[in-house]
């Protein structure tokens, strides 16, 4: 167990890896104590032995305590220096209550107080023999239930109220099972051993029962990891750093742009992020549901299922045109109710279209009241305007640009698209190969997907390195989830919400990291952008490359992924890039001092 805990690098608790593993190190001595009490029937062994086990469960106990009071500060760091910086603080005073029966077991155990020096007859009731066995005291006996109570409650209690925090699933069951399987153990190891000042060795039993429940905390250790907690806890759609109001955004569209293709994903990943999702409208339901299903949506199924419902607009705004607090009442309203239906969080769609958005002023302070969006990002708000409600009042616009994240359709939905000269939808669902010249501006190419994929509310995850052009623009990017190839970590580390560090010389993690992004985003439509071949050729060879490429690509094999790598074609030989180029759709080259990028058909690409 100490083994797979030691190997498993993905894991939610990797941080707290070392905790655990002195836990099981210090369990050891139960199993070695109970064949002292066993086989060495002299009184000093015996002394020894249950000194041994009262020493190990109070050690055991502390670091759990400690382990507890770390994970419920999450994510400020906690050390002895700020422990007693702030000792008054309420967690800081409960663990500090918590380490007393320790304390006075240590203390009660080696003041020669708690074992005492003459031996009693222990009786084996699966054996039936009795065998001498030091006495034990009654005060350590008290000390020790004292312990298991403090022991059960406080770190249950502690993980409890964190679980209540992390909005992952798996995470939060885990820190259940793994308080529930040490509290029951510490519970059976004071039967078992307490039972021994009665005459009675349950020992064999005890130890047996208390393994089995550490396996059940270690497979609840490893189960959640930080790629599920990277890939799905936070919204991709997040507003820009500069933004006050985080969770919500503005689509603007124009007359002949087809508003249902965002507003559909914006659906789709609400519903399978278990949220429900809330279609205000000002026109007939029948063209919502009409323009839905266009985009793949049944709304009528949707909505039967109760994770989706179409309401009228003038339901949140009953009195046209007055813009007061009757619509964040509203939806606060039915974010309670979604929590109460089990829900993750509300999703709203506000389609204003021409809903009389005059006077303008008002209507932009309205949108940017900060009630729209909660504290624990469990409200989010797509507001959709018709750009021409802003004709002569583009100052107004701009101060809502200012404030909160704001997708224009008619400039930057196909930005992409038009620079290499092809329609989004011959883009969608392939596997693309940009070769590049370190003299151009790949990175601008590559830029503009990525503003393209936030632009219609797509899903983006990069590959890249610190050092690459196109990682300082990702940054900038709402919505982009990026893996740093780097040498300097040994195992995965979750630097941030949105960047993720690999070690860049295994390939393994690297094919794990592509494999969960497809399981965590299944049934959407989303980009992985790999930059770049050239680095993994110079560094593990162009075989093993080719390897990880040709993998990489099987696991892509979904039509709803778009899949590009980026190579630079002044870096290698004509035969190699070759090889690497026959595994592709569509090859576009980007050579210095050219306007456009040329693209080449690898197979039938149909129109």
């Amino acid at each position: 167990m100490i083994f797979l805990l030691a190997r498993d690098p993905l894991t939610y608790f990797q941080s707290y890896k070392n905790y655990f593993v002195a836990i099981y190190l210090i369990f050891l001595a139960f199993p070695v104590a109970g064949l002292i009490l066993i086989f060495t029937p002299q009184s000093t062994f015996q002394q020894i032995g249950i000194q041994g086990i009262a020493t190990s469960g109070a050690l055991i106990a502390i670091i759990w305590g400690y382990v507890a009071t770390k994970l419920f500060v999450y994510p400020e760091p906690l050390s002895p220096r700020r422990f007693f910086s702030r000792p008054f603080r309420r967690i800081f005073l409960a663990y500090a209550l918590y380490l007393i029966p320790m304390i006075f077991t240590l203390v009660d155990v080696w003041s020669g107080q708690g074992v005492a020096p003459v031996s009693i007859m222990s009786t084996y009731p699966v054996d039936n023999v009795a065998l001498p066995l030091a006495a034990i005291s009654s005060s350590l006996v008290v000390i020790g239930v004292a312990v298991v109570v403090v022991f059960t409650v406080y770190p249950l209690a502690a993980l409890t109220r964190r679980s209540a925090l992390v909005r992952d699933k798996d995470v939060r069951h885990s820190l259940k099972v793994i308080a529930i399987s040490f509290g029951v153990i510490s519970a059976t190891l004071v039967v078992g051993f307490g039972s021994l000042s009665y005459g009675l060795n349950i020992l064999g039993p005890t130890n047996l029962f208390s393994v089995a429940l550490i396996i059940v905390a270690v497979q609840a250790f490893r189960k959640p990891t930080f790629l599920k907690a990277f890939l799905e806890v936070v919204p991709s759609l997040e507003s820009s750093p500069n933004a006050s109001h985080y969770d919500q955004v503005i689509l603007l569209h124009g007359h002949g742009d087809n508003k249902f293709a965002p507003i559909a994903k914006y659906i789709v990943e609400g519903i399978n992020q278990r949220e429900r999702v809330i279609y205000f409208h000002s026109g007939d339901v029948t063209m919502v549901a009409d323009g839905l299903s266009r985009e793949g949506i049944d709304a009528t199924r949707t909505m039967l299922t109760g994770a989706f419902r179409v309401l009228p607009l003038a339901s949140a705004y009953p009195k046209r045109g007055l813009f007061d607090e009757t619509p964040l009442q509203a939806v606060h309203q039915l974010l309670t109710e979604a929590k109460t239906l089990g829900s993750e969080g509300l999703r709203i769609v506000l389609d204003y279209d021409d809903f009389s958005i005059r006077p303008v002023q008002k209507f932009v302070d309205h949108l940017m009241d900060p009630k729209w969006t909660t504290a624990d990002h469990q409200l989010h708000a797509l507001m959709v305007l018709d750009s021409a409600a802003f004709r002569g009042e583009e100052a107004f616009l701009s101060r809502l640009e200012k404030k909160i994240r704001t997708v224009d359709m008619a400039e930057t939905k196909d930005s992409f698209s038009r620079e290499i000269g092809l329609p989004r939808e011959e883009i969608i669902g392939r596997k693309l190969l940009v070769q590049y010249d370190p003299q151009g501006d790949y990175a601008s190419l590559l830029g503009s997907l990525l503003v393209e994929t936030a632009s219609n509310f797509e899903r983006t995850v990069l590959f890249t390195r610190k050092d690459s052009p196109l990682y300082s623009l990702a940054r900038r990017q709402p919505g982009t989830k990026i893996f740093v190839l780097t040498s300097r970590v040994s195992y995965p580390r979750m630097e941030s919400d949105n960047l993720f560090l690999l070690p860049s010389y295994d390939t393994s993690l690297v094919l794990d990291a592509i494999n969960r992004t497809i399981e965590a985003y299944t049934g959407t439509s989303f980009t992985i952008v790999f930059d770049n071949i050239s680095h993994f050729i110079f560094t593990i060879g162009p075989e093993r490359t080719y390897s990880l490429i040709r993998q990489a690509l099987e696991l892509m094999i979904s039509n709803k992924i778009t899949g590009v790598f980026s190579m630079n074609s002044k870096a290698h030989d004509q035969k190699t890039i070759a090889t690497f180029e026959n595994m592709f759709d569509l090859e576009i080259t980007c050579e210095a001092g050219t306007h456009a990028p040329e693209v080449r058909r690898k197979i039938t690409v149909p129109r």
